[in-house]
């Protein structure tokens, strides 16, 4: 497997991350300005939006832009806006809800998609973000989790309709997210866009310099989890290694950059990912255009 040893400086490149204003999101807009990107800080809270971007290096370059994933009529006013611009060379679909080892995640919800919460938001919330903005887009890069390795796709139960548990629902919304990113560098390629998907690894904040935490938690999680700021780096490698190609699988590797790996079997099936495109289609209610507003290149 192949290391990416350092991003490149993308000068002038205008990238827009869902969930910028904490966590993964935050460390990856931090390290993009500092390539010379101009970020787009995407999320719910103005106030937190607003102080995440004064907060990056040159904060006048960059901009704030509200997104409630939860909330259909947010994120077509976010979509867009997005694709109207001129150019959007990587949008980076980082956003979402967390069920784990360390967050038990809400209970069974239904979102504004009409289906299990976490999924709507993880999977379907960025699918009609990326849906609205793609005319712009150049490079998509979706986070998708090493919990896929541990809990298998279950495409009968896909949507938690059968049974529900918090962990399984997250694990279903990020094998979505990985079939769907793979399956976007098929239908894109006839427009020069890329879809790349990544995985951070594990991470919490305790491990993230400058945040406060427990030092025996420290102690117990180093060496098997990474800092958000660290698990930031393969979002980086994704949007600023301009000789990547689509379709790649990123994770994080403790001495470089990055890491090119393979995903689970299931995320790059053509078949599923054809099956996951037409159904993604169906619970948005609109269908995915690849025509381009501008030339791509």
């Amino acid at each position: 497997m192949s290391k990416i040893a350092q991003p490149e400086r993308i000068d002038g490149q205008v990238v827009a991350i869902t969930g910028a204003t904490s966590g993964i999101g935050f460390f990856a807009a931090a390290q993009l300005a500092e390539l010379g990107a101009r970020v787009l800080v995407l999320g719910r809270s103005e106030t937190r939006g607003r102080a995440a971007v004064s907060a990056l290096p040159d904060p006048q370059l960059h901009e704030f832009v509200p997104l409630d994933l939860a909330d259909r009529t947010s994120i077509g006013r976010a979509g867009d806006r997005l694709g109207a611009l001129p150019r959007l060379d990587a949008l980076v679909l980082n956003a979402g809800v967390v069920a784990g080892a360390f967050s038990p995640g809400p209970a069974h919800r239904i979102g504004a998609f009409g289906v299990e919460e976490i999924v709507g938001i993880n999977h379907l919330a960025h699918a009609e973000l990326l849906r609205r903005a793609l005319p712009a887009v150049r490079r998509v890069v979706s986070l998708g989790s090493a919990l896929t390795r541990k809990i298998p796709f279950d495409r009968e139960n896909w949507l938690s309709e059968r049974d529900y548990r918090a962990r399984v629902a997250y694990a279903m919304s990020k094998h979505a997210v990985e079939i769907f990113g793979f399956e976007s560098q098929r239908r894109l390629a006839e427009i020069s866009a890329q879809s790349i998907v990544v995985h951070p690894g594990s991470a919490i904040e305790a491990l993230t310099p400058g945040r406060p935490g427990a030092r025996v938690l420290r102690a117990v999680a180093r060496g098997i989890v990474l800092g958000k700021d660290q698990a930031a780096r393969p979002v980086v490698a994704a949007v600023a290694s301009p000789g990547l190609r689509g379709g790649e699988y990123l994770g994080p590797h403790r001495s470089a950059a990055a890491e090119v790996q393979q995903p689970v079997p299931t995320s790059r099936d053509p078949e599923l990912g054809a099956w996951l495109w037409t159904e993604t289609e169906r619970l948005l209610g609109a269908r995915f255009t690849t025509e381009p507003r501008h030339p791509i290149g």
